[in-house]
């Protein structure tokens, strides 16, 4: 159909559900789907799912001017050419070549696969956070804790793809924890920091238990646990001298219990302290990476005369 701009379809694989999304050559999401990622039945089946309604969205593009032109995704783990590494939440994805098999399903040679955090901290550089930040540190908080490193506008990736793998750091409390573990990940991230706490005390909670609790044991162990984050963010801001730090991701629905500590660890460690703020994009900004990905690839395929 003529007059029809090129949009693209962005895709965010997570451990429990996967968002397609249809955008247009501006960026903006026009509409979307979500599906159950059912990570233990293997990506074939979700590759399949995702084709079927990436499709859907695609049959309808054309209402909002549009035409599918090309198509990007996201993923937990280090993404390489061979697939994907470091996904223990997702048995049987590992060395998946999710790139060849996403683009053999949906029709396209040129499908861009990056990591989540990654791709999220593109889209803090792209029209977020970390517009002209050079350079930009993008810290996302979820389930695990990982950051994306932005220089004259681009992530560095990393020579194994790897780069920004911080919940591998080894904080001072957690010296002797066993190679191969994620320390960091263990002390603060969102999926380890309620069954921790609640060992610690005896009962059964969960992340958002100890984040919103009144009571000071817990209280006090959330803070220990977000000072230990803070003093590791300020030890990155040290090595880079970031312009801004940006922090992300699920866990900031506490903004107000992370950010002052933050700030503070921040601007009492680093000689040259960047600035503190909220991610732009809180909770979806690996599906907006996934948007400017898309849209990169579609830049390179010529426009039909």
């Amino acid at each position: 159909m003529t007059g029809l701009a090129r949009g693209v379809i962005a895709i965010d694989i997570g451990g429990t559900k996967i968002d397609v999304a249809l955008a247009g050559p501006d960026g903006a999401v026009h509409d979307r789907q979500r599906l159950p990622t059912r990570a233990g039945d293997g990506p074939r089946q979700a590759i399949a799912r995702i084709g079927s309604t990436a499709r859907d969205l695609g049959a309808g593009a054309s209402r909002f001017g549009l035409t599918v032109a090309g198509a990007a995704a996201v993923s937990p783990g280090v993404v390489h050419d061979g697939g994907l590494q470091l996904v223990p939440t997702m048995p049987g994805w590992d060395d998946y070549p999710l790139a060849q098999e996403i683009g053999a399903e949906l029709g396209f040679s040129d499908v861009p696969v990056w990591n989540d955090v990654h791709a999220a901290g593109l889209a803090e550089a792209r029209s977020g956070a970390l517009v002209d930040a050079d350079p930009g540190l993008y810290v996302n908080l979820g389930t695990g804790v990982s950051a994306a490193i932005v220089v004259g506008g681009t992530v560095l990736r990393g020579a194994h793809r790897a780069a920004g793998e911080i919940g591998y750091l080894t904080p001072h409390e957690s010296a002797l924890t066993p190679v191969g573990t994620a320390p960091l990940e263990e002390i603060v991230g969102g999926g380890l920091l309620g069954p921790r706490i609640g060992a610690l005390t005896g009962r059964a909670l969960t992340s958002a238990d100890v984040l919103a609790s009144t009571d000071p044991v817990v209280q006090g162990l959330v803070h220990q646990a977000v000072l230990t984050l803070a003093r590791e963010i300020a030890n990155i801001a040290v090595t880079l001298d970031p312009a801004v730090v940006a922090i992300g991701g699920g866990m900031t629905a506490a903004a107000g219990l992370i950010l002052p500590v933050v700030e503070a660890e921040v601007r009492r460690r680093v000689p040259f302290p960047p600035a503190v703020v909220l991610a732009s994009y809180r909770t979806d900004a690996a599906l907006h990476g996934a948007v400017a990905l898309a849209l990169g690839a579609v830049d390179r395929i010529p426009a039909a005369s």
